[in-house]
C-alpha cells in the first residue's frame, strides 16, 4: 500500500553506520531506521542472539511462560528504578495503547467511570492507531480518520499552567515525550516535567512518559526522563529496543499495573 512518500533507493544490506544499494554504492545513515538501529546494521551481537534463539525457541504465546521474558523484563524494570511489571509488544504504538488501556482501567477502577480522559501535548507523536492518533497532537494526520476516540485533549508543550487549566477530575493521566520528535526536536525544559509530575500527584493523575524515540540511551540516559528529578508512573518504549526486530514494552509501577486483571489486555506475542 502507497502509505509512505519513499526515496528511490533501494537497500541491499548494511554495516553498522554504513548502507549499500544493489550497485554497491555506500550511504552513511543518519537516520538509524528512524531511531531504531541503535546498535548499527548487522551487529554481529544482535544477529548471532537472533540466530541462536530461533534455533532455540521463537514463540510459545502469553498462555505460558518461557526463559528469556523474565528477564528482559527485569532488566528494563533495573534501568527504571525497580518496582514495576513489563507488557511486551510489537511497536511504539502498541506500547502506547497498553499504557492508554491501563490509565484507563487505573482511572475508573480509582476515580469512577467518568475518569478516562487523557492529557497530551500539540506537537506530540504517540502512534497512528485510532487510539494513539487520537493522543497525538497533529490534526493534520487526523482529520481523514475521523470520528477518533473521545477523551483525548492536547495542551501547550512545557506550559504547565496550561496543563493545570485542562486537569479537571475527569483526567486519568497526562501523556508526554521528553523531548518531541515531530513536534521540532523540542526538549522538555529544566524543571518543566518536575512540575508536572507534581500536578499529576496533585490531581491523581498518572504520567506516562512515552520514550519510544528517547528510550534505550538515545538521549546520554537510558530514559529521555532521567535528566529530570521526575520519575513517571508509565513509560513507554519500542525502536531502539529491537535493533530493527520489532518490539515494543510498556513499563508501570507495580501498584499502577495491578490495575489490570486476566483478559483486560493481551496480543499474540505481549
Amino acid at each position: 500500500m502507497q502509505t509512505y512518500g519513499r526515496a528511490p533507493v533501494a537497500f541491499v544490506r548494511g554495516e553498522g553506520t554504513v548502507l549499500y544499494d544493489a550497485d554497491g554504492k555506500r550511504y552513511l545513515d543518519f537516520l538509524s531506521g528512524l531511531a531504531v538501529t541503535s546498535l548499527g546494521h548487522a551487529h554481529p551481537a544482535v544477529a548471532d542472539a537472533l540466530a541462536e534463539q530461533a534455533r532455540t525457541l521463537l514463540h510459545v504465546s502469553n498462555l505460558y511462560y518461557n526463559a528469556l521474558q523474565p528477564q528482559v523484563a527485569a532488566t528494563l524494570d533495573r534501568l527504571l528504578g525497580g518496582d514495576g511489571r513489563v507488557f511486551f509488544a510489537n511497536s511504539g504504538a502498541e506500547a502506547n495503547e497498553c499504557a492508554i488501556k491501563l490509565a484507563r482501567r487505573h482511572g475508573q477502577a480509582n476515580g469512577g467511570a467518568e475518569r478516562y480522559h487523557v492529557l497530551s501535548a500539540y506537537g506530540s507523536f504517540h502512534g497512528r492507531t485510532l487510539t494513539t492518533l487520537a493522543a497525538t497532537g497533529q490534526p493534520q494526520k487526523q482529520e481523514t480518520f475521523q470520528p477518533l476516540p473521545t477523551g483525548f485533549r492536547q495542551v501547550a508543550f512545557a506550559d504547565v499552567d496550561a496543563l493545570a487549566a485542562a486537569m479537571d477530575e475527569r483526567v486519568c493521566a497526562v501523556m508526554l515525550e521528553p523531548v518531541q520528535g515531530e513536534g521540532g526536536v523540542q526538549p522538555a525544559p529544566p524543571g518543566y516535567l518536575e512540575a508536572v509530575r507534581a500536578l499529576c500527584d496533585e490531581r491523581e493523575a498518572l504520567l506516562i512518559m512515552d520514550e519510544v524515540q528517547t528510550g534505550l540511551g538515545r538521549t546520554g540516559a537510558w530514559f529521555g526522563f532521567q535528566h529530570s528529578g521526575a520519575r513517571p508512573d508509565v513509560v513507554t518504549m519500542a525502536k531502539a529496543l529491537g535493533n530493527g526486530v520489532p518490539i515494543g514494552a510498556c513499563w508501570a509501577r507495580a501498584d499502577v499495573a495491578a490495575a489490570f486483571k486476566p483478559g483486560d489486555h493481551a496480543t499474540t506475542f505481549g
